[in-house]
């Protein structure tokens, strides 16, 4: 997608984000994980159980569900794209569940059938998708009231910047230098020159470098290694730098959400070349 609007704007430099209003896989860890990140199978329980009572049940229904099915509404209800388009994301997400496993699994028992489909969903990430082909998911079922009443507002930027941030989506298009450099080592771009070669083709396609935000000291890429190693997010051998475990640890807080697009996408650009050079080095002599 981006290449081909890229291509009909040779001028502009062309960053693909797209918006995501429902993601079913997010529902249901809001409304049946626990704080532990278990299945809530007493709620589950719950539910079945207030289900079997029919319609005479619907307020206490409301009052177990409200809140996560306001989590799938809501979102649509802000959202300007049709509600096909709604649908048929829903029914894509629904259709990459294993529902052989889901209805012959345990005799095909209701309850049975209904754990191994919120067991399914909950371990789907629905953004991974976006993010390995470069573009910028925007969760906004992850958005509250407050936050679409601030977008609409056209005020307080600094506040919304802030937002995003917290979504790590601001950091798609703004990325802090530290952050770049760990996520592209953490991809195996551990030489200096693939690193200077990933911060140029980000600069490039027109993401703009921000300030570090993990050492926020450091004034050059020797510097900020330097301090990153210190801390133990990088290791740094004679020729090349590896992630550390205080770096394993900051990149599992991110790696699975919108920025990480952006370095899904360099590291296979870099990596590419790197490959294509290596085979003209290799080439035998004619």
């Amino acid at each position: 997608m981006r290449i081909d609007v890229q291509a009909t704007m040779p001028d502009a430099k062309v960053l693909v984000a797209r918006p995501l209003a429902v993601d079913l896989a997010f529902a249901a860890r809001f409304m049946f994980n626990t704080e532990t990140g278990e299945l809530d199978l007493p709620k589950v329980m719950q539910i079945g159980a207030v289900m079997a009572k029919g319609d005479a049940a619907q307020d206490e229904m409301k009052e177990l569900l409200g809140p996560g099915m306001n989590s799938i509404f809501g979102p649509i209800q802000q959202s300007d794209l049709p509600i096909k388009t709604h649908f048929l994301n829903a029914v894509e997400q629904a259709a990459s569940l294993d529902w052989r496993a889901i209805f012959e699994g345990k005799h095909g028992a209701a309850l049975d059938m209904a754990l191994e489909a919120l067991n399914q969903l909950r371990s789907i990430d629905n953004l991974a998708g976006d993010r390995k082909q470069g573009i910028c998911p925007i969760p906004t079922y992850e958005f509250t009231e407050g936050d679409w009443d601030m977008l609409h507002s056209g005020k307080h930027i600094d506040e919304v910047q802030e937002r995003l941030k917290s979504l790590n989506i601001f950091q798609y298009f703004f990325p802090p230098a530290d952050n770049l450099a760990l996520g592209l080592i953490d991809k195996g771009l551990s030489a200096g020159d693939q690193l200077r070669a990933g911060f140029k083709l980000a600069e490039a396609q027109g993401h703009l470098i921000s300030p570090n935000t993990i050492v926020p000291d450091a004034a050059s890429m020797t510097d900020m290694i330097d301090e990153l190693q210190a801390r133990g997010f990088v290791v740094s051998g004679e020729t090349e730098i590896a992630i550390g475990p205080e770096g394993t640890t900051f990149r599992q807080t991110i790696s699975h959400r919108p920025a990480e697009g952006l370095i899904e996408r360099l590291s296979k650009i870099v990596s590419f070349k790197v490959d294509l050079n290596l085979r003209d080095l290799l080439k035998p002599p004619v």
